[in-house]
C-alpha cells in the first residue's frame, strides 16, 4: 500500500501505544471507520430498540472514536447480530 510520507511512522507510533502490530492497528481503525453493515428494518423488537437507540445518539453526530460513538456502534451491531440470529432461527 502506497502511503503518503510520514503516514506510515504515524501508524508504527499508534500501533506501540495501542501494544498492536502496524496490520492490526490499520484494521482497527477501518474496522472503526467502516462500520458492518446493519438491519435498517426488521421485525424483531429488540434489534429494533437497538437500531432506535443508535439512531437518537448518531442524531447528536457524536466525534469519532468517542465513548458515545462507541456505544452507537455497538447498539447497531448488537442489533445486527440479534437480526441474524433471529433470521436463522426462522429459516
Amino acid at each position: 500500500m502506497r502511503l503518503p510520507d510520514g503516514l506510515r511512522e504515524r501508524i508504527r507510533l499508534a500501533a506501540e501505544a495501542n501494544h498492536r502490530s502496524k496490520n492490526a492497528e490499520l484494521v482497527a481503525v477501518l474496522e472503526e471507520k467502516y462500520l458492518a453493515p446493519f438491519p435498517v428494518k426488521t421485525e424483531d423488537p429488540a434489534a429494533r430498540v437497538l437500531i432506535w437507540l443508535a439512531n437518537r445518539i448518531r442524531r447528536r453526530n457524536p466525534k469519532f472514536g468517542s465513548p458515545r460513538d462507541e456505544q452507537a456502534a455497538l447498539h447497531e451491531h448488537i442489533a445486527g447480530d440479534i437480526a441474524a440470529r433471529m433470521k436463522n432461527i426462522g429459516e
